[in-house]
């Protein structure tokens, strides 16, 4: 099925909604929790990450803080370790990202004849 004109141009508006309301639940968060959040995802932009992982992450915090819980009882002191758990769990393949980068860097050369 083609995709229209402004689809191309400006993406799937369901998915630009569904990011929006996923935003403004972030932004409802106390401030240590969404801090925490934010920093989390910053590290998850170097690693991949799917919504459906930070929608869990998400529900995790949420439900912690209404049970009036600190964050660092929630993600532990090393948060870094934490990120690689969540990452790890939700690996929908065994390649990791870098495997997969040098993978795919030596098919294109090699498709090149380079």
């Amino acid at each position: 099925m083609k995709k229209s004109f402004m689809e191309l141009v400006i993406g799937d508006l369901n998915e630009k909604r569904a990011w929006r309301q996923f935003t403004k639940r972030v932004n409802a968060l106390p401030k240590d929790y969404r801090y925490m959040f934010k920093k989390i995802l910053h590290y998850f932009y170097n690693f991949g990450y799917n919504l459906e992982m930070l929608t869990d992450l998400l529900e995790l915090f949420e439900v912690n803080a209404a049970e009036g819980k600190l964050i660092r009882d929630v993600v532990g002191n090393d948060v870094a370790s934490f990120c690689d758990e969540l990452i790890h769990a939700n690996a929908t393949d065994t390649v990791t990202p870098r495997e997969r980068l040098n993978r795919e860097i030596l098919e294109h050369f090699h498709r090149e004849g380079k």
